[in-house]
């Protein structure tokens, strides 16, 4: 009998391979020595998850950058002594206070801080971008900056110039993206695009992998698109304890407490970094440490 079936369809050559990858892979990505820029803006989008398995796996001995102003990833990797050169423009905690790890990294020279202000450092990025050796920054005129500054580059004529900046690994924090990496913000990406356009390599954590033809319904919404991508990586409240925009608020209680905790080093590695960084081995486990997923989803009722 002569079956009326069409023949299977072999595999297309062209077929695209999904990029989702569990986190502990994504983050075996990043080696120790790398250069690695840090996504969100304050209490937003902060790539906690990722940061937290860094630090888990052990990696060490980078160089950061991170978009002013900056906070919890910032501040926490330099807390667990994985930080060797940091390009920042701000860290704190805003209402809460000051970022207790970057503030004593500062005062004792653990931690070797390239100093600039907003422009100096997106300057550094952009030039990147525009295959330039220097960006032209103007806005630093006339400040201290200009003159003292790592950042600002070879003098000539007052203008500010500073120097490409390629980082190696960017991680991002973001709401949505399908298995291809393109990924979707639920609000302002701040400079997470510059960033990742910037790096060599770009993993990035998201609350919900949706399906390739989600994404494809509404393109417009995709911000950073696929080809930028290297790994996608689901993690559910993979910004606490930070905020995702849209999807939950940050925890003032627990970055409270961190702040707390962080009078002291020992305090803060007994008090933080062991129990809620170290211990737990699987996003599970570090939702548990911090009282569930439903404490998470009432956090916008706690602070508003």
């Amino acid at each position: 009998m002569v079956s009326l079936e069409p023949p299977p369809r072999p595999p297309s050559p062209t077929a695209r391979a999904s990029k989702a990858l569990s986190l502990s892979e994504a983050m075996a990505l990043v080696p120790s020595e790398a250069f690695v820029a840090l996504g969100g803006l304050w209490f937003q989008n902060n790539p906690s998850a990722a940061v937290h398995e860094l630090m888990r796996q052990g990696t060490g001995d980078l160089t950061i950058v991170a978009a002013p102003p900056s906070s919890y990833a910032v501040d926490v990797l330099i807390g667990a002594g994985a930080v060797r050169t940091a390009y920042l423009a701000h860290v704190s905690f805003d209402h809460l206070g000051m970022a207790p790890n970057f503030r004593r990294a500062a005062e004792t020279g653990s931690v070797e801080i390239i100093d600039g202000d907003e422009a100096l450092i997106l300057g550094g990025l952009m030039a990147t971008l525009e295959a330039l050796p220097h960006h032209p920054v103007h806005s630093v005129k006339g400040t201290d900056l200009l003159r003292r500054s790592p950042l600002s580059g070879p003098p000539g004529q007052g203008v500010a110039a500073p120097v490409a900046m390629r980082p190696d690994i960017c991680l991002l924090h973001a709401q949505e993206a399908d298995v291809y990496g393109n990924v979707r913000y639920d609000g302002t990406p701040f400079c997470d695009p510059l960033l990742a356009k910037a790096s060599r390599k770009v993993i990035v954590c998201v609350d919900r992998i949706v399906d390739n033809d989600e994404i494809r319904r509404d393109p417009r919404r995709t911000v950073i698109p696929g080809y930028l991508v290297d790994a996608v990586v689901e993690t559910p409240y993979g910004a606490h304890p930070c905020a995702s925009q849209g999807r939950y608020a940050h925890d003032e209680k627990h970055l409270a407490a961190y702040i707390a905790a962080g009078r002291s080093v020992a305090q803060w590695r007994d008090e933080y970094l062991e129990p809620y960084v170290l211990e737990p081995r699987t996003s599970d486990q570090y939702l548990t440490a911090v009282g569930g997923a439903a404490r998470i989803e009432r956090l916008a009722s706690e602070v508003s």
